[in-house]
């Protein structure tokens, strides 16, 4: 028989088990004097089992994020779950809300963590989610889209180092999984230093809705969920996906518009054209883009307005590269809508 959930408390309200509540949490003050609260939805099962937190929006443009939470709180029989959901649609409120702005202070939530209650308005938001949130968490899911016209191919990251983490991953459905650089992100090294698992689900672009990725996102969190008892289903593979050894952008080196010859998920060869980006003003001054090395394309920028320095290809390279296409042909025949085309 399993045993019974305890009663959690978050900001001051008991949340009792069995219980499906709608928390707003309120924010640092601004100079308007308006009020701003950071939505928190929590699915407490009856029977015990793990904590886990689902997030997104920490730029506040991550819409696919945003839906996948949603759905999955609507997707959950409270009745059913052993454990407790906490699912934060948008943690930075103030950058969905005040687009393109991120934060006050223009610094990326995510390096304002563990956070501080006297420091900037980005270490005040993350020292409350750190204290309120976090340190209640046993597995954390935080749900990303590529940037501003920058559409990125369905993919996990996790720590290679976490045999759990790895074997989590595994499950989520994507055909990609990458190694997670925790150094560079304190977000990250906050969740490692608490114990906390941790996987990243990236897919998408900002500011765009994209059925196919939110659909594989609630579906790659329940066979996580499942995987770690919370709730009583066998996790679905259909592919055994393939891990990626690095990514990295190609940078524009001159500005124009760019026209791309490749797809998400196409493997690409050294030297071999993957664009052109020509003058805006129809002369003949054209450059070719071509790849320096070996991998696949899982990152796309699309806009046809390109400024100098700006990231158009993100290239992951793979030790089997053969097995790499296979992989993602095989998993892009599953998908509603092709990737790859």
């Amino acid at each position: 028989m399993s045993k019974k959930n305890s009663k959690l408390v978050i900001c001051g309200t008991n949340i009792h088990p069995g219980e499906v509540v709608n928390l707003a949490m309120p924010l640092p003050e601004r100079y308007s004097c308006s009020p701003l609260f950071m939505p928190i939805k929590v699915i407490h099962g009856k029977k015990d089992g793990p904590v886990l937190v689902v997030y997104s929006g920490l730029k506040g443009t991550e819409l696919n994020g945003l839906e996948i939470a949603n759905r999955l709180v609507l997707d959950i029989d409270v009745s059913e779950l052993a454990g407790t959901i906490i699912a934060i649609p948008v943690m930075n409120v103030f950058g969905l809300t005040h687009y393109p702005a991120t934060l006050p202070t223009g610094k990326d939530l995510t390096n304002c963590f563990p956070g501080d209650d006297k420091g900037s308005y980005g270490e005040r938001i993350a020292q409350i989610v750190t204290e309120e949130i976090f340190k209640k968490a046993d597995f954390c899911i935080e749900l990303q889209t590529g940037g501003i016209n920058h559409n990125i191919l369905p993919q996990i990251y996790c720590n290679f180092e976490n045999t759990k983490a790895r074997k989590l991953a595994k499950l989520f459905r994507t055909p990609v999984i990458t190694n997670i650089p925790q150094k560079q992100n304190k977000l990250r090294q906050t969740a490692e230093e608490l114990h906390i698992l941790m996987l990243v689900y990236q897919a998408g672009e900002a500011m765009r809705f994209d059925e196919n990725v939110i659909q594989l996102g609630v579906d790659g969190i329940k066979n996580v969920m499942g995987a770690i008892d919370m709730l009583v289903k066998d996790p679905v593979q259909e592919i055994v996906p393939i891990f990626s050894r690095d990514e990295d952008w190609i940078i524009a080196h001159k500005a124009g518009i760019l026209r791309t010859d490749v797809t998400l998920g196409q493997t690409i060869e050294v030297g071999e054209r993957i664009g052109t980006i020509s003058d805006p003003f129809g002369s003949d001054v054209s450059e070719y883009i071509k790849s320096r090395q070996k991998g696949t394309v899982v990152g796309l920028n699309t806009s046809p307005l390109i400024h100098e320095g700006l990231p158009i290809f993100k290239i992951a390279s793979f030790l089997d590269y053969d097995k790499a296409e296979t992989v993602i042909e095989q998993w892009d025949k599953n998908q509603p809508d092709s990737y790859i085309g």
